[in-house]
This record gives structure tokens, sequence and C-alpha cells, in this order.
């Protein structure tokens, strides 16, 4: 596989940043200035996504040793912050090269993505999380509506969410959806990301897992609900939750300066 390209900017502690399903590095623009203050940052488009578009990878795996094989090839140490499905790629990474992740920041993001009933085991069960026949309906119509099926998903990140700034949560929406649209992923990178979002648990591994782990939440996510907050406490005691009651799927986007500082804070913490 082709080595990814990284983009590096700032200054301290090394930080890597890893979007979320459909987007590309182009989604941290209103963070990315005050991080690069106290960290050097590097941005990585996943395969199939952004600038590394002629990339394949067909699973979580795979995606996973891309990261690792052009990242960690130079960087023996660096604090992990993952989006979404971005965050699900940075729990898998720092399950497999323990060593090398200082700290894991887990933004709108969970173990596992689909809900899961267990009538003869409640232990397994995950009911905080999104139907799967949700995630397998926009599997389904990328076939025939790739762009709509992005535009849906971006509309999903806003819905209910207020902002800090100035610039509402509408117009960010919008812009977004231009900035997505203007360099799409690939359709095969929009359903293997899928398949991972539908497929992947990482609830177990997790827990053998001793790395200082912050899940950032918005309290009006429609794709991660709030209450895998109580989840995430019963599992993981000792992880940090912090919670942005009135954000959406995009916290950092909705609510920036109160993001960096929570996500810095953390860091500083565990450095």
């Amino acid at each position: 596989m082709k080595p990814l390209k990284i983009n590096t900017s700032g200054a301290g502690e090394p930080l890597l940043v890893l979007h979320g399903w459909g987007m590309n590095s182009n989604v941290w623009q209103s963070v990315k200035s005050q991080l690069e203050k106290s960290y050097t940052v590097s941005f990585i488009d996943l395969p199939g996504h952004g600038d590394n578009k002629d990339v394949s990878a067909s699973s979580l795996e795979q995606i996973v040793d891309a990261i690792q094989s052009s990242f960690y090839k130079t960087h023996t140490k660096a604090h992990l912050l993952g989006w979404s499905l971005g965050g699900l790629l940075a729990q898998a990474l720092s399950i497999g090269i323990p060593d090398q992740i200082q700290s894991l920041t887990l933004v709108a993001s969970t173990p596992r993505f689909s809900q899961l009933a267990r009538l003869n085991d409640k232990q397994q069960e995950w009911l905080n999380a999104m139907p799967k026949s949700v995630l397998e309906q926009f599997s389904s119509s990328l076939n025939s509506d790739i762009e709509g099926t992005i535009k849906r998903f971006i509309a999903l990140q806003f819905m209910g969410s207020k902002t800090s700034e100035a610039y509402s949560a509408k117009q960010m929406q919008r812009d977004l959806t231009v900035s997505v649209l203007n360099s799409p992923p690939t359709s095969d990178a929009l359903k293997t990301g899928l398949k991972i979002l539908i497929n992947s648990d990482l609830r177990a591994l997790n827990s053998t897992s001793s790395i200082p782990r912050h899940w950032v939440l918005g309290g009006l996510d429609r794709l991660v609900p709030i209450k895998v907050a109580e989840d995430l406490k019963s599992m993981y005691p000792d992880d940090q939750i912090t919670l942005f009651k009135d954000a959406g799927h995009a916290p950092f986007m909705t609510h920036p300066q109160q993001f960096v500082q929570s996500v810095t804070e953390f860091i500083t913490k565990n450095t």
C-alpha cells in the first residue's frame, strides 16, 4: 500500500488527528490554528479521502496498518485525537501499538457504533447506539446516490445542535457540505467505512488498555446517543468524559474554544 500523505504544522508535543466517515482533514479548520499553538499537529486524510484518494484500504486492519506505517515510522510516540470513525480507528491503533500512544481523545465516538440486542446475554447488549438498519440504509443508498447520502449524513451531524459562535450551525453544515463535495471520497472508501461502523466492536479490547482516554460527547448527537456515557463510565471508570450539552456530532466545530481547552487540559495532564 502507498504511504499516506500527512500534513504537519505547529510546534510542541506531537498530536495525530483523524477525521470521520466521508470527510477529510479540512473538517478541522475551526480548531486547526488553536491546536497548532500547543502541538505539532499531523492531519491524515484516511485512505480514499482527500489527499489520499488514490490509496485504497478495504478493512479496519488495513486502514490502521496504513496509518501506522505512514506516521509511526518517524514518530516513537504521539497523542491521538480521533473523531467519529476516526475515533474508532484511534482505539484500534491504541490496542495494536500501545507503546506509541501517549493519550487518546475520542470525539463523538464509541467502542461500538451499531446497536446489539442479546436476549440471552444481557452483558453483551449495546443499546445506546445507532440502529444497525440505519447504518445499512446509508450503505445501500451509496449505490444510487453518493452525493445525497453524504448530504444526509452531514445534516445529521448538526441536527438540533447550537453553536457558541456567531457562525450558525446551519451555515457550518452548508460550508462543510460544499467542502466535502468539492473533493468527495471514493465510493469504495465510503462503503468500507460504513462496514467498519456496522461491524466493529472494541469494548472488550479497550478494557485491556491502560492508555489515558478522554471521551468528548455532544448532548444532542444523533449518531452517538449521549446515554452511551453511562456505558462508558461503567466499563472504563478511569476514563475522562467531557459533555458539550448543546453540541451535536461535531463539538469541535460548534464549540471550538471550549473543545480545544478540554483537549489541551487532558493532554497536559497526560504528558
